[in-house]
């Protein structure tokens, strides 16, 4: 039986895509051909710098494709276009992730920005895959897998819009429910530092209990911040809030400072005085 999740992509070979372990291929529409960019030594630089080399137009996609997948060891051409500006192929090579993304026209013999479509293909792990696509979608302000030519889209990639969606949604979701569970996490980590905060057993030698309260409301506000943040779609908010939160529970948490407070202490009873160390005569050892 055939696998109706295999695509025939343009080099003849059978492809998985969607959402799997190890990677993920998508195929997204292109609307605009900007930025224009340059190829020099098969190194993606910007329009403006000052060695001449081959013109690229990286396109809506692939722009934000690499700003939303973050700093990268370097981006390079494995195909650097000819006399068609928009038809590349290009990798994104970072320590937790590598893309290749394919830009070529599926209508019209490319005469405009729309005719082209991108293969893009992510490797790693599934959780920082659907963060990136989730960042996509929200950088583009669009649905990437919704074509403006249907009928030679489905051609190209054997699968209707319906389909293509399915597997986006597949990711997105993952992506959603990855960053709520970093929320619980978090809110569950706030109600366990609450109850201790509010136990006198806990609290070490001049523990200020008010400023560990206030820092506990500031919690509890980051914590609806992150919230919305996803709701929003802003990942990037939503970390920031977490990131914060989880700073100030260091902070307002009475069991951290009992601790601190213990290896102090354990440190100072480690410390050797000077009257403690014995004097060793070198020189007349020598002698001797």
């Amino acid at each position: 039986m055939k696998n109706r999740y295999r695509w025939y992509v343009t080099d003849n070979i059978d492809t998985i895509i969607g959402s799997n372990p190890e990677s993920s291929l998508l195929w997204m529409q292109v609307r605009k051909g900007s930025p224009q960019m340059k190829c020099i030594d098969g190194i993606l630089r910007p329009k403006e710098y000052p060695e001449k080399g081959t013109k690229i137009l990286l396109g809506d996609v692939a722009s934000a494709l690499i700003r939303v997948s973050g700093p990268h060891d370097h981006i390079e051409f494995i195909s650097v276009p000819t006399f068609d500006e928009q038809k590349w192929v290009l990798k994104l090579k970072s320590s937790e992730l590598i893309i290749k993304i394919e830009s070529f026209p599926y209508w019209g013999f490319g005469l405009f920005s729309k005719c082209y479509l991108n293969k893009v293909e992510l490797n790693g792990s599934l959780k920082k895959r659907s963060k990136i696509i989730f960042d996509l979608v929200v950088c583009l302000g669009r649905n990437p897998w919704e074509p403006t030519f249907p009928y030679f889209w489905n051609r190209i990639t054997k699968f209707n819009s319906k389909t293509h969606q399915d597997k986006w949604l597949e990711l997105i979701n993952f992506a959603k429910k990855s960053m709520e569970e970093e929320i619980e996490v978090i809110n569950l980590r706030y109600i366990e530092v609450k109850k201790r905060s509010m136990n006198k057993n806990y609290f070490p030698k001049d523990w200020n209990e008010k400023n560990s309260k206030s820092l506990l409301n500031d919690v509890e506000i980051d914590i609806n911040i992150a919230k919305r943040s996803l709701h929003d779609q802003n990942a990037a908010g939503l970390k920031r809030a977490l990131d914060r939160a989880e700073a100030k529970l260091i902070e307002a948490d009475p069991l951290v400072g009992l601790q601190n407070d213990e290896i102090l202490q354990n440190q100072n009873n480690k410390i050797l005085t000077v009257d403690n160390i014995p004097y060793i005569d070198l020189v007349k050892n020598e002698e001797e």
